[in-house]
């Protein structure tokens, strides 16, 4: 047996032993939980039947009271001590098994008329179910359970009676039985060991099941119970541990307007004895899994020593064939590198043909003195523009960016794409279009769009591995809701899908395509960037007949911008410019050199620094400086970092920004504040004018 083998048998073993004392701990803690918190439920729900039982009893109390006063109401004190009132009483208790007695006691403290004729005459003066209303009408009031003469515990609710001026004129008082409330709380909490009160708010018991040791008790002011009780007066739950005794779980309820509080708890290990049987249970399941873990871990053992040779002979051939996939999976990213590589260069050489000549011909004829040279320079600067374009696209395939729409003529957007699709899809493919004429301008995202043609062009390229025609058509359409609206639809010759394709085809990451050749996301972001425009896609295809996806468009409102009528003159130089300076801040020196150049041009005097350390000195040094002109990315400190800084000691300067990133205020670049602006390379000279124009504007309104 081999050094590997004989460790995988520790650890086997090991395992066996391990694996289910950590089940049985995970299943014994998340039980142990389990358990409190249906207890602490529990706990909950006998509080609210308790709330709900207390309710009754003290609304039905109080409507007594009403009765009461309604009755005696314009009565004189000799008609209330008349036998009649006795006796009204005594029906008005005769249903309410929770009332020992119902009493009008007059102004001297004297019971007047009483349901029990044995109380007639006592004088409860001194008492405080009376004392208590002399003064002012605080409601209704509830004093502390007391033990009467025939051994029976009551508690007393009263209300004060006052005359039309206002003045005391006596109680209506209620006794209520401390064993009809008993009862009650035995019946809810049966068999379990229990704790259940009736409290006022001062911590003195009115109820207790089962019953205390005292009459009169109270909770001490550091009882868990009566500081949880004033921390929420209406009602809640908490643990606590009052002295002398074991952890317990409470839950405690306000009856409405009352100065009551219903509580009811118990014993947190009455909780943890249901945990402890089901840790007897969980150990016996550990020790049957550890038993048949141990089995299982030597028939392992014995069949990995019978397959050890087998098992090496297979990673031997498995790695071989990972090297071989590994091989063609880079052969094929290099070969779609290369055709992306090719079809950017050639991109480019034209580009670069159109400047150079064009620049050329300008050095020619100026040094011979000619200077009609003017269509020229306008030819090279076109040049710069589809540059720039072209590597805006190609940043946009690189990151995620807002949409920007814009009035768009379709048939231009679609016909300027025909030369990149024909060199991406290969000479098996043949493009041709169907344009409808004058079409309106739709409102849409010109990248965007030109993306999601590019993505439905390869994908209808795989759909024809032999080759096929690849048709871009655009016609009048409508959206759902009536909108004028105009279809883009790209059509191909290809081998089709099936109706179930067709219903997931938008779903983000559902590709029918090979393990690593698609990765599903091409439609579903077709399908976003449509729907966000406020468009709507449509997929036509039948097995072996080809595929059409249309996507439907809005109009524009605002027509089509002249993209072709080239740029304006540049911008003159404007007295007074000379006056304010500005900041070019720039670690390319050719860019440096050009960027101050230009701003010169403008009218402007300039002030150049290679990085943010200089940037900072020469603001020191130069007090006139209004416009700080920096890049973005920069050794040491980059654009932001020195603009914080620079706006920090010169809290008026106005700070722009040059950046080669494309518009994504989330990712990319700064985001400008007050006095700052971004201004994305490459710019124009018209769009540096404006943008140091603003900031002239901006300083001269501050």
């Amino acid at each position: 047996m081999s050094l590997s083998t004989v460790r995988l048998h520790q650890l086997l073993v090991a395992a066996a032993f391990l694996v289910p004392c950590v089940v049985l701990v995970g299943a014994a803690w998340w039980n142990r939980a389990e358990v409190l918190r249906e207890e602490d439920s529990a706990v909950v729900r006998t509080a609210a039947v308790m709330h709900e039982h207390a309710s009754k009893v003290f609304d039905t109390a109080e409507l007594a009271m009403d009765r009461v006063d309604d009755y005696v109401f314009d009565r004189s004190w000799t008609q209330i001590a008349a036998p009649a009132t006795g006796g009204f009483l005594a029906s008005l208790k005769a249903p309410l098994a929770q009332a020992r007695a119902v009493w009008v006691v007059d102004p001297q403290g004297k019971i007047q008329a009483s349901s029990r004729e044995a109380d007639l005459g006592r004088d409860l003066s001194g008492r405080d179910v009376f004392s208590v209303h002399r003064p002012r009408d605080i409601g209704i009031y509830v004093s502390p359970a007391v033990r009467e003469a025939d051994g029976t515990t009551a508690f007393m609710v009263s209300r004060r009676r006052s005359t039309d001026d206002g003045r005391f004129d006596g109680v209506i008082v209620i006794a209520l039985g401390t064993e009809y409330f008993a009862r009650f709380y035995a019946e809810i909490a049966a068999p379990t060991d229990h704790r259940a009160m009736l409290l006022r708010a001062d911590g003195a018991i009115l109820v207790r099941e089962p019953p205390g040791p005292d009459v009169d008790e109270r909770l001490a002011p550091a009882d868990p119970l009566l500081r949880a009780i004033r921390a929420r007066p209406q009602g809640g739950a908490a643990t606590g541990t009052p002295s002398g005794e074991a952890e317990r779980l409470y839950a405690w309820r306000r009856i409405g307007d009352y100065p009551v509080e219903v509580a009811f708890s118990v014993e947190t290990v009455i909780a943890l004895d249901r945990w402890y049987d089901n840790l007897r249970v969980y150990g016996l399941v550990a020790t049957v899994s550890a038993l048949t873990l141990v089995l299982m871990a030597w028939l392992a053992l014995a069949r990995a020593r019978a397959e050890q040779q087998a098992l090496a002979d297979l990673k031997r051939e498995h790695a071989q064939r990972l090297a071989a996939e590994n091989q063609l999976r880079q052969s094929q990213k290099m070969e779609a590198v290369g055709q992306l590589t090719g079809g950017i260069a050639h991109d480019f050489n034209n580009l670069l043909a159109v400047i150079t000549g064009s620049l050329e011909l300008v050095q020619r004829r100026i040094a011979r003195g000619d200077t009609d040279v003017g269509r020229f320079i306008a030819g090279a600067l076109d040049g710069t523009d589809r540059a720039a374009k072209l590597t805006h696209r190609l940043l946009a395939f690189a990151r995620q960016q807002p949409l920007e729409p814009r009035p768009t003529d379709p048939n231009r957007l679609v016909g300027g794409m025909i030369d990149l699709l024909r060199r991406t899809l290969g000479e098996t493919v043949r493009v041709d279009t169907r344009l409808m004429p004058d079409p309106p301008a739709i409102f849409v995202d010109q990248n965007q769009l030109e993306n999601a043609i590019l993505n439905l062009a390869v994908n209808a390229r795989d759909a024809m591995p032999g080759g096929g025609r690849l048709s871009l058509e655009t016609a009048h359409g409508a959206l759902d809701d009536g909108t004028r609206a105009v279809s883009v639809t790209v059509r191909d010759t290809g081998t089709g899908m099936p109706p179930d394709v067709v219903a997931r085809a938008f779903e983000p990451f559902f590709t029918t395509k090979p393990q690593g050749r698609g990765t599903g996301l091409g439609l579903s972001q077709v399908y976003g960037f449509v729907t966000q425009s406020g468009g709507r896609v449509r997929i036509d295809s039948q097995p072996s007949q080809g595929t059409a996806i249309e996507l439907t468009l809005p109009v524009s409102a605002d027509g089509v911008p002249a993209e072709t009528a080239g740029r304006s003159l540049l911008a003159a130089a404007v007295p007074g410019r000379a006056r304010q300076t500005v900041l070019v801040v720039e670690d390319d020196a050719a860019v440096r050199l050009a960027s101050a150049e230009t701003i010169g041009e403008l009218g402007y005097r300039t002030v150049t620094a290679p990085d943010g350390a200089a940037a900072l000195a020469a603001l020191d040094s130069e007090r006139d400086v209004a416009v700080l002109f920096t890049d973005v990315v920069m050794p040491g400190l980059d654009g932001p970092t020195l603009a914080a800084e620079a706006r920090r000691r010169r809290p008026d300067l106005k700070v722009i920004f040059a950046t080669g990133h494309p518009r994504d205020d989330e990712q990319d670049g700064p985001r400008p504040g007050p006095g700052e602006t971004v201004l994305r390379k490459p710019f124009t000279i018209e769009a540096l004018a404006e943008a140091l124009e603003a900031a002239s504007r901006a300083e001269a309104s501050a």
